[in-house]
Parts: structure tokens; C-alpha cells; sequence
């Protein structure tokens, strides 16, 4: 049980800061980040993985400093899907989800355990008939799966991931997020799907501008807030939101 804690988080890169006082994210926690495109989401994911170093401020998951784990203690704390995943070697699909296995694995070889975990994701995602294939062979919706798959391969109390339903169909959206919301990990996605997020998270995290403007649960989501994060007209009708100018 890994709870996340960040403090006093000072970005800055060229014209673009990011600055979040005070966030507590506690373990199982399903929370979506949210807000326009360039606010800080992805940053906020590269800050809290180690991928950015910050100006200043602490990040501290349990009781331990992000900058004092080792690399392997941080791939068994936590797992990242980015927004572009890009494999160069020629992996079969199997290959590749499979690598996930790698950062619990202590032995540094694969057992028949790992084998059997990687085929059941492989049928969760429905990318089992894509097995043997070469990853490269994929279309971008399908690459996207293959990696959530690797992700959670990684079976890490928490999980980050970058706009998770990029390039995917809606049967295989609403799949991924339904199973994403029953696991025990704590789950923290940067999405813009202010409907989708609502079916499936309890608390939102909205940024603007580089600041963390409103953390709230589902409930105290507004149309008046959203009308605020995104600067546009918001009705709602029956708890689904519309945006219109």
C-alpha cells in the first residue's frame, strides 16, 4: 500500500511552468487528470515517474523520496504507458507484454507464471490472436493496447497513464476503463473525456495553465467548473456534460 504525496512541485521549462502546492493521492485511489491540452497533465505524469526533474519541491511515495529509489524499486512502485510508445526491436506481441513481468521478476528470467499472466492479459485486451505477430506489423489502436497490456504486466501498485484511450474504438475504451477501475492499484490518467471519466472515476483533478486549479470528487464536478477549467459553455442533462461556444 503506497500512497503518493507531493509538495510545494515547481516546474519550469522555457515559457511553460507547472506549480502544485499540495497533492495527496492515497493508495487504490482511481483519479483522472484533467484539463486542456498544454496544462500540465503530462508534465505532472513525467515529474511524478522521474522522466522531469523539478525545480524544487518533494515527491515521496510511502515514506520514501521519488529521488532516493533505485530505478528498480521505481518500476516496482510504479508503471507508466506514455503517449507515444515505440518498440525498435523486432518483438513479437507476445515478447512485448511480456517484458512487463521483467521488474518483479527477480531472477531476471521468465517462468511458465510469467507466460500464463501474459496470455491472460493478452485475452483481457483481445490482442491473443495477435500473439506471434510482429509489434511493428500493428495499427496504432492496436500498439495501444499492447502496451497498456505491458503496463500492467508490470503489476506495480500504481499506475499512470497518458490519455490510455488514444487511438482506440469506443468497445475497447469502455473494456479497458471498466477493468482499469477494479483493480487494486492506485490508477492516475490524464483523459478528456469529461463523460467517460464520470462512468469510471471518483476524483478529477483538474489543471489550467500549468496550476492545479480544483481537485474535487465526481460529485462536486460541475458545469460551472468545467465552464471555468475550459473556457467554454457547459449544459449538463441527466449527469452528461455538453461543451458549446
Amino acid at each position: 500500500m503506497v500512497n503518493i504525496k507531493v509538495n510545494n512541485l515547481i516546474y519550469q521549462r522555457g515559457d511553460f511552468s507547472l506549480s502544485v502546492d499540495n497533492l495527496m493521492i492515497k493508495s487504490g485511489e482511481k483519479v483522472a487528470l484533467m484539463g486542456e491540452n498544454g496544462c500540465g497533465k503530462s508534465t505532472l505524469l513525467g515529474l511524478l515517474t522521474g522522466l522531469l526533474e523539478p525545480e524544487s519541491g518533494s515527491i515521496v511515495y510511502g515514506d520514501m523520496a521519488l529521488s532516493q529509489l533505485s530505478f528498480p524499486a521505481r518500476a516496482k512502485t510504479f508503471s507508466l504507458l506514455a503517449q507515444f510508445s515505440e518498440i525498435s526491436f523486432p518483438f513479437t506481441v507476445f515478447e512485448v507484454v511480456r517484458l512487463g513481468c521483467y521488474a518483479q521478476n527477480r531472477l531476471g528470467e521468465f517462468s511458465a507464471q510469467d507466460d500464463a499472466r501474459t496470455l491472460a492479459l493478452l485475452d483481457l485486451l483481445d490482442i491473443r490472436h495477435y500473439a506471434e505477430r510482429s509489434y511493428a506489423e500493428l495499427s496504432g489502436g492496436e500498439k495501444r493496447r499492447v502496451m497498456l497490456a505491458r503496463v500492467l504486466n508490470q503489476n506495480t501498485p500504481i499506475i499512470y497513464l497518458d490519455e490510455p484511450n488514444s487511438s482506440l474504438d469506443v468497445r475497447h475504451t469502455l473494456d479497458i476503463f471498466a477493468h482499469l477501475t477494479k483493480l487494486n492499484a492506485s490508477v492516475i490518467t490524464s483523459v478528456h473525456d469529461i463523460n467517460l471519466a464520470l462512468h469510471h472515476f471518483d476524483r478529477f483533478v483538474f489543471f489550467k495553465n500549468g496550476r492545479l486549479l480544483y481537485d474535487v470528487n465526481r460529485a462536486d464536478v460541475s458545469a460551472e467548473l468545467l465552464s471555468e477549467v475550459y473556457d467554454v459553455s457547459v449544459s449538463i442533462d441527466n449527469r452528461s456534460f455538453s461543451f458549446f461556444h
